[in-house]
């Protein structure tokens, strides 16, 4: 195994996570690794005897990803009262289709510190700054998309923004490109019906709920 692989974050982490869970990995086999543009792993597949507590041998392949985080903003205009979710929209090379989202971004080498990584990819994809107060988890912990053959875990954040008008309107149709990761971006407000219609993106879907949910407990508990 490479130095580069045992050394990143991501593979540490999920290391980590297996040895938490009670099993034991007896060993660790890549089968590819795809680092990104400045050298850390982007990804990588691998194959591992990891023996569970309960004896026997979990399945051996894994796409290791590492965990990323999701930002759910609501913008409020003070002037009108009219409240947006702030949405991304992106090709996907997964289904080649045109995808509305919520800002995200892979956590990467910053595995310990998900809310900074989270605020980092709001500016860069929207241009909303905030503060890391303004972030709230809307779930205590991580949520796993596919474990059953991936390590990726998505930390859920949802801020709610109150600005003036001119500010509230400049968001919509702005573009933020990242040449270096091939993103050509589109920054959207829509509400909830409106984003939902034909929405595709699981993710996105389960950010709505979370966000729902997270302000409705909130309230009660005011």
């Amino acid at each position: 195994m490479s130095n580069e692989l045992e050394n990143a974050a991501k593979f540490k982490h999920w290391v980590s996570n297996v040895k938490n869970a009670g099993c034991t990995l007896h060993g660790v086999k890549p089968l590819a690794v795809l680092p990104r543009h400045n050298g850390e792993i982007l990804f990588a597949l691998l194959e591992a005897e990891v023996e569970p507590p309960e004896g026997g041998r979990l399945p051996e392949y894994l796409f290791l990803r590492g965990n990323a985080c999701i930002v759910v903003p609501l913008l409020r205009n003070r002037s009108t009262g009219e409240e947006r979710y702030l949405m991304v929209r992106q090709r996907r090379i997964g289904n080649g289709l045109m995808s509305l989202e919520f800002p995200a971004g892979m956590v990467d080498a910053t595995v310990n510190d998900p809310r900074g990584v989270a605020i980092k990819e709001l500016e860069e994809e929207t241009g909303l700054s905030v503060e890391r107060e303004a972030l709230a988890p809307l779930v205590p912990y991580p949520l796993y998309s596919s474990p059953g053959g991936s390590d990726e875990a998505i930390h859920y954040f949802g801020c709610l923004v109150e600005m003036d008008n001119n500010e509230y309107r400049s968001f919509e149709g702005r573009i933020r490109e990242h040449a270096t990761e091939n993103e050509r971006i589109t920054v959207t407000l829509r509400t909830r019906a409106e984003a939902e219609n034909g929405l595709r993106s699981l993710q996105a879907r389960l950010g709505f709920y979370l966000f729902q949910h997270y302000m409705l407990t909130d309230k009660k508990a005011e």
